[in-house]
Parts: C-alpha cells; structure tokens; sequence
C-alpha cells in the first residue's frame, strides 16, 4: 500500500509519487518513431518511382500504339472516287505542305469508312502539334469533304494528338501521274489533278532537335474505276 497508516497512533497518509518515463524510453520511442518514418517516406518514394514508370510505360505503350495505328490508316486508304465538274471523277486525296485528306477503311472510333484529316497546328508555346482527325464518309461528295474543312466541322469528329511540342513539320507525296507519266516528290499533291492515288506520304518534323520522319505506304490505286470519265462525265 502507498499509506502507512498506524492504527494506534494515526498519522497523515502518504500519496506516492506519479510515475512518468525514464530518459532511456523517451530516446528508445524517439528512435522507433524516426524507423518508422524513414521506412514510411522510403515505401513512398518506391510507391512514386513505380507509379512514374508505370505511367511511363504506359504512355510509351500508347505512342508505340499510335504509330502502329496510324500506319493502319494510310495502308487502308481507298480509292473514293468523287466528281467534280472541272475534273470529273477521281479518287479523293488532298495534299499540302502542312496538312492531308484522305478516305480509310480504318477508323479510329466506330466501324464505317472515314474521312481523315491530319494537320499540323500551332501551340500556345509556339511550338507544333500533328493532330488526327476524322468523320464518318457515308456518302459525302467531294463539296460535302470540302466544306467540312472550310468550316472546320471536321473537328466535331474524333482527335487526337500525333506528334506535340515539335518543330518544322513537313509534308510530301510520292507519285506518279497518268497524265505526263512523271513519278516524283510533290508538296502539293490533289487527286482531281493526277487522277491516281499518291504511293507514299512522308511526314518530317523535328523534336528537341532531333529529325525525325513518318513513312507511309498507300497500296490501292485500282484503275478500274477511271471508265468513270468515259461513262457519267457528260452526265
């Protein structure tokens, strides 16, 4: 007991002392905690470290994605063949030196044949970005593809991003035309004018100064639809 109480001769009781921590268990529970949040903060950097390179992956997985996709898109291209009275049918294909338009069986989104359009469009920073656009073609006339770019209702369709934050972004066509039987690299190329499809398409562009360059096949240029001409052109 903590009182010393004598029964005969009674005295004032004695409280005992509270008893708090020794010097040792304050520096035993200072160290456990300071274990425990360095284990904390190392279990968190690991946790981040692997949450970036995850990301990392997968946005590299994405981009790798892209490229394969893309190239899809250009191998799938058809001969949409549209008519105009300056120069009656022909497959839809419009080239420049910044931009082009083409017909695909491939879509990005949904499962009908599109018309795409890739551009290069400038930043907030200054810098370029190739973006991808399309819509669904059914069957639109070559006034109906044209308006849609004169408007810029092609970009109430599905987007993205190509390429961003590069410079110097260049288009070219390879072709060659029925009518003088030149085969050449053109920064203009319009199907209404060389009446077949281009062979290939070279994108260049540069990324922290580094060059580099798409390149991409077209493998349909079917000759069987250009009795078009002979058949509907006076019609």
């Amino acid at each position: 007991m903590c009182s010393d109480i004598n029964h005969h001769f009674p005295t004032p009781t004695r409280k005992c002392p509270a008893k708090g921590y020794t010097l040792i268990e304050v520096l035993v529970a200072m160290a456990i905690f300071t274990s425990m949040l360095v284990l904390a903060g190392m279990a968190l950097n690991q946790g981040l470290r692997q949450y970036h390179g995850l990301v990392a992956r997968g946005l590299g997985f994405w981009d790798h994605a892209k490229k394969i996709w893309i190239d899809k898109s250009f191998n799938s291209i058809i001969d949409y063949y549209v008519n105009t009275r300056s120069n009656g049918w022909f497959p839809y294909f419009k080239g420049n030196s910044d931009s082009v338009s083409y017909v695909s069986l491939a879509p990005f989104a949904d499962e009908v044949p599109v018309v795409v359009w890739i551009k290069s469009e400038t930043q907030e920073n200054g810098k370029s970005a190739l973006r991808y656009y399309e819509l669904p073609v059914y069957a639109q006339t070559f006034e109906d593809i044209d308006r849609d770019e004169v408007f810029g209702d092609y970009k109430k369709g599905k987007s993205f991003n190509l390429l961003t934050d590069v410079e110097g972004i260049s288009f070219e066509y390879y072709g060659c035309s029925i009518i003088d039987q030149q085969c050449r690299w053109l920064t203009l190329y319009d199907g209404g004018n060389m009446k077949v499809l281009p062979s290939s398409v070279k994108i260049e562009y540069k990324l922290n100064g580094e060059k580099g360059s798409f390149l991409f096949d077209i493998h349909v240029n079917s000759r069987m639809k250009m009795h078009y001409n002979d058949l509907y052109y006076k019609q």
